[in-house]
């Protein structure tokens, strides 16, 4: 490696910081410690989720060529002969001048052009990377269900576990005990073992194109070597046979057995496959870093539950609108925020898409200037019908039922105090248990003395041997 190449490859190094630093100056949200609060970032602008994922995967490129010119420079400058040569106290002037203009004679093989364009960042609202990710495409990674990363989709791995579980949950049930194999009765097997790998291999997927910056091989190899010390806690595991033993004579007696010299043979002849006790705990562990992701995926698919197809498809249109491209840069935000705060608005009217206070007669037609208090929400304010309609769909308001124990949130549409709903779900769950009575009651059988009662009272006796 020539001194051209080095002093090449450090200019990189040089770019690739600063660029990684314009980044998180113009948005601090794309940094994986933003929420820390020990992290004293200042918050930019806020931009779209959509916008920050881009971003993500950018530095992710960046991160990469930073580490694969550092390798290089580390391993090849050490060997550099011209570069010992400059160090020597014997250099003479004569052989610095035949070097000079050695390194003019710039080869244009490897030598890096244009790194400040290659890595500029830009803010349009159609293009916000530079050429090193100019052909990331989110549309690409996610699946519309997974909506470029806010939810799961784990729709397929759901149809094959129910084709192993004795109890057939519905998906949203699924979503919440996927990885809790305490509370799953399955038929266990090499389908199995199939569908944990499934699971496994989505999780990791999903968890490299939602958290491109999040060290995924790093906590792999910490969850190897947590299970490894689990295992070696517990001496009453059987590896090759894949079985646990509550006993140490039972397990013994396991050892000498004709199963476990099988299995042990085939192990040393085949290759050796992650039992289903570590997959199991890999994905509990995995499940972790994604856990918000879940609890986002489960509410919003009982919310969409209870929309009707309008209102589906008036919420894609919504969405579409929310998630487009921020079109404005840090200098741009700087003028509009002194634009704002220059507009005279003495009744503290919301702004319209011009920047401007909407017209008083438009925000009384409206009916913004009634507010609606939602109790279940702890006491928040909506402006308008409108907004206090459509809150009772939101996220917010169902995870206020969700604290309350209500499981059914769509019959507690227009409810907003938290009595009413209390009383009305027992109500409700009174209601319920009596209509289970009566199921129970409708069918009557006589016993050989003749004596009439349910079928659920002649079962019991039956099985406590009373009759």
């Amino acid at each position: 490696m020539s001194l051209e190449h080095q002093r090449a490859a450090l200019e990189e190094l040089h770019v690739i910081e600063r660029a990684l630093t314009d980044r998180i100056i113009r948005n601090p949200e794309i940094c994986p410690y933003y929420l820390d609060d020990d992290k004293p970032l200042l918050k930019g602008k806020k931009r779209s989720f959509r916008e920050i994922l881009l971003q993500q995967h950018e530095m992710e490129r960046f991160i990469d060529n930073y580490k694969r010119q550092k390798v290089s420079l580390d391993t090849l400058s050490s060997r550099d002969a011209d570069y010992k040569e400059l160090q020597d106290k014997t250099f003479e002037l004569q052989k610095f001048d035949q070097l000079f203009n050695k390194l003019k004679q710039k080869d244009s093989d490897g030598v890096v052009n244009g790194l400040q364009h290659i890595y500029s960042l830009k803010s349009s609202g159609i293009n916000i990377l530079s050429e090193v990710g100019a052909d990331i495409d989110l549309s690409s990674m996610f699946s519309g269900e997974e909506y470029f990363g806010k939810y799961i989709d784990l729709i397929s791995l759901h149809e094959q576990w129910l084709n192993l579980s004795i109890d057939k949950f519905n998906y949203v049930k699924y979503l919440e005990i996927f990885d809790k194999f305490d509370q799953q009765r399955l038929k266990k097997g090499d389908d199995y073992i199939k569908y944990l790998e499934d699971l496994s291999n989505y999780l990791m997927g999903y968890i490299k194109r939602t958290k491109p910056l999040f060290d995924l091989a790093k906590h792999i190899d910490q969850i190897k070597s947590d299970f490894s010390k689990i295992q070696e806690s517990n001496s009453l595991f059987c590896e090759s046979c894949n079985k646990n033993f509550a006993k140490q004579t039972v397990y013994d007696a396991h050892l000498t057995g004709k199963k476990h010299l099988k299995n042990v043979q085939r192990a040393h002849t085949s290759q050796k496959r992650p039992t289903h006790k570590f997959i199991e705990y890999q994905i509990t562990q995995l499940v972790k870093v994604i856990e918000k992701e879940r609890q986002e995926s489960k509410l919003n698919t009982e919310r969409r539950k209870a929309l009707t197809e309008r209102e589906r498809l008036i919420e894609l249109d919504q969405l579409a609108k929310d998630e487009q491209l921020s079109d404005s840069d840090d200098e741009q935000h700087i003028e509009e925020n002194t634009d704002y705060n220059s507009v005279y608005n003495p009744m503290n009217l919301p702004l319209g898409p011009d920047g401007h206070p909407i017209p008083h007669w438009l925000y009384k037609l409206h009916g913004l200037d009634i507010e609606y208090t939602c109790e279940i929400c702890s006491n928040f304010s909506y402006q308008g019908r409108r907004a206090f309609d459509k809150h009772f769909l939101e996220s917010k308001h169902i995870h206020g039922l969700k604290c309350l124990g209500i499981t059914k949130p769509t019959l507690f549409k227009n409810i907003t105090k938290i009595e009413e709903a209390q009383n009305l779900w027992q109500k409700i769950r009174k209601d319920e248990k009596l209509k289970e009575s009566e199921k129970e009651n409708a069918v009557e059988v006589e016993d050989e003395e003749g004596n009439v009662m349910s079928e659920k009272v002649y079962n019991d006796l039956k099985k406590q041997g009373l009759l």
